[in-house]
């Protein structure tokens, strides 16, 4: 079947496919109107979940979450009693949870930093699922979670040299859940990161690339019949 017989639109992608760079300008086309279909569909989840009350901005005590390894102090401070102190929300509870961000002192080198997460009961902790802060110059740090259903959170504020312990003490004393500032707005969900903008340009690229290879070998295959 060539391009006459198609309908029309499809007649006309086939037109541009054969042209030179056709493909590559095909394949960037359908990358753009990807992202900003994922954009609007993030959107419109978030819309929702604020309308129903599941993603919202919720400050929780420290003190409720499980400590490990991390002694509190009776001036606010919390000191490392090993080499992987862990702050851990056992149970979601059905929250839409897209950040989570504190303000925090640190008396001490604090090193790795970065926060866990599950997305099934009983599932184990793995740095295959471990998202690393953004830090805001001012004390304050900001993980982004990925968009997945979450089981439970566990944060890693630091981990201490060997023999050393390391001391800190959160703003308000608590974690926040979904911090205002920290979730995205307005045109945020159609700009891409620096990454995702590279992502943009190097994936349909290379699918321009190996589509470009894929038709010369059928063509040369239809010549030899």
């Amino acid at each position: 079947m060539n391009a006459r017989n198609l309908p029309t639109p499809l007649a006309s992608l086939a037109r541009l496919a054969g042209r030179r760079g056709g493909i590559a300008i095909l394949c960037y086309l359908l990358a753009v109107i990807a992202w900003l279909a994922l954009g609007t569909a993030n959107f419109a989840a978030d819309t929702i979940a604020r309308a129903d009350g599941s993603l919202a901005e919720e400050g929780i005590p420290v003190s409720d979450f499980q400590l490990v390894d991390l002694t509190a102090e009776a001036d606010g401070w919390y000191t490392t009693a090993g080499g992987d102190p862990q702050i851990i929300l056992d149970n979601v509870d059905g929250r839409v949870v897209r950040t989570l961000s504190y303000t925090a002192e640190f008396d001490g080198e604090p090193r790795e930093m970065c926060l866990y997460y599950t997305t099934a009961p009983g599932q184990p902790y793995s740095q295959d699922n471990r998202v690393f802060p953004t830090e805001t110059g001012d004390g304050s740090y900001v993980y982004t979670l990925p968009r997945t259903t979450l089981v439970s959170l566990r944060l890693d504020p630091c981990s201490p040299d060997e023999n050393a312990t390391v001391r800190m003490r959160f703003a308000g004393d608590a974690i926040t859940l979904n911090a205002a500032g920290a979730l995205p707005g307005g045109a945020a969900y159609w700009l891409p990161s620096w990454y995702q903008a590279f992502c943009l340009i190097l994936y349909p690229a290379l699918a321009a690339a190996a589509l470009c290879w894929l038709r010369a070998v059928w063509r040369a295959l239809r010549k030899e019949q």
